[in-house]
């Protein structure tokens, strides 16, 4: 596949501008792109080549919209930049990792090729990048503006509020433990922890 071709089929997952920035990272770093069943707990994952495989693997939810799918890639690579630079001696979201997010961030920031709220945004975040990009409350809440549905963060629902997950699993949401909520599951009552950025569907009582 080209990469006039490859830049056709990823263009209605990037934002508009972004597409060929993100096919000459995968073709520079030899990326084996997976576009992922949405998954609560994170955005995007990224494997190291190993026994069974010579290509770096990155893993992005396909439900998220264009601007949260390009942060979460690029959160992904920065990972197998520091990866090839430091293999497994840093920790996976210290100041290398840190370093090299912003690396792979300047390009959009420079060019404006973001909203204007999510470039104020992910200025601020580029000061000093949470450990996932999904953990960072404000970014979040910036990026899940332009989501095409009428779901809320969990951590964005009041306490005591019945909500349901991708899932279907049905969950009252109780007390805050750092980034997640001691949720108890309906009908069952049993406790689970449900991280603060899962995307929900409230349930009036």
């Amino acid at each position: 596949m080209t990469k006039a071709e490859l830049a056709e089929k990823i263009k209605k997952f990037v934002p508009h501008g972004t597409e060929t920035y993100v096919v000459d990272l995968l073709a520079q770093y030899k990326i084996q792109l997976k576009l992922n069943k949405p998954r609560s707990s994170k955005f995007g994952d990224y494997r190291s080549p190993g026994p069974d495989s010579k290509h770096h693997r990155i893993t992005v939810n396909k439900d998220l919209n264009p601007y949260a799918f390009l942060i979460t890639f690029l959160h992904e690579v920065a990972h197998l930049t520091a990866f090839e630079k430091y293999k497994n001696t840093i920790d996976p979201h210290g100041k290398e990792w840190k370093s090299e997010f912003k690396i792979m961030l300047q390009p959009v920031v420079h060019e404006h090729l973001l909203p204007e709220d999510i470039l104020i945004a992910v200025r601020k975040y580029m000061h000093d990048p949470s450990a996932s990009s999904c953990s960072d409350a404000h970014l979040m809440k910036v990026l899940s503006k332009y989501d095409n549905d009428n779901k809320q963060l969990l951590e964005q629902i009041p306490l005591g509020a019945t909500f349901k997950l991708d899932s279907g699993r049905i969950f009252v949401k109780g007390k805050k433990l750092r980034s997640w909520y001691l949720c108890h599951e309906l009908p069952s009552k049993k406790e689970y922890k449900v991280s603060g950025i899962s995307k929900v569907e409230v349930i009036q009582n």
